[in-house]
């Protein structure tokens, strides 16, 4: 099956972004932080404290039918009829995220989140709660059991592109990516962080952010999906 990598502008209207934000605000959405204890030095060099606060929105739990009501259907009608949220979540990004896929089969060395019996990795969402000066760039390579791109050039070792020049180097990935590693990469698609829009991809699709920090950009909220489907579907 292929999940193909989609935009859709206006996902969310700015009214339900407000209905979303009052259910945070009401307490709806579980909090954890997300700090690997390896960044501690770099990230306090940077004047960070943390890579980014995680607010768990639980779509199918009773208290949050609205919040079903909202995303559900319209996944359902731009994607796949039978789509499960295997995870929704609210990321607070205080710090970019490396390049990375959101899917690995069961054979790979970690997973992001393992799809139930007769289930395969879809989609992941990403839907901007405001509009900030940074973007999500989605290359055209991936991997099912390679979370990280180091390993997967390691293990695999795919050719050599040298598609991304140094100008687009500089732009979007100094400090994010090693220009070594992304000499094997090739970007498919570059999504901007505009409020309301949707970013589709696949789960197995390698992606990273932006250094939105060289923006002067501090955080950035969105709402972020991990989807599955059936395997026979």
């Amino acid at each position: 099956m292929i999940f193909a990598t989609k935009t859709i502008e206006n996902f969310l209207s700015a009214d339900e972004i407000t209905e979303i934000e009052a259910m945070i605000n009401a307490g709806m959405a579980g909090f954890m932080v997300d700090f690997p204890e390896s960044a501690r030095e770099e990230l306090n060099d940077k004047g960070i404290d943390r890579v980014a606060n995680i607010l768990n929105l639980p779509i199918y739990n009773d208290t949050h039918t609205r919040l079903n009501e909202i995303l559900l259907p319209k996944l359902q009608e731009h994607f796949h009829k039978d789509i499960f949220i295997d995870d929704c979540h609210i990321l607070e990004s205080h710090s970019p995220y490396m390049v990375h896929t959101d899917a690995t089969d069961d054979d790979a060395e970690n997973y992001t989140i393992k799809p139930a019996n007769g289930m395969i990795p879809a989609w992941t969402f990403i839907i901007p709660l405001d509009t900030y000066n940074s973007n999500t760039i989605i290359f055209d390579q991936s991997s099912s059991k390679y979370k990280g791109p180091e390993i997967w050039v390691e293990k695999t070792n795919p050719p050599l592109l040298n598609s991304i020049d140094e100008e687009t180097y500089n732009k979007y990935f100094i400090n994010i990516a090693y220009p070594i590693v992304l000499k094997h990469f090739s970007i498919e698609e570059i999504f901007p962080w505009k409020k309301g829009s949707l970013s589709a991809a696949a789960r197995e699709k390698f992606h990273c952010s932006d250094n939105f920090l060289k923006n002067g950009v501090k955080q950035k909220r969105a709402i972020v999906m991990w989807t599955t489907v059936p395997k026979d579907s």
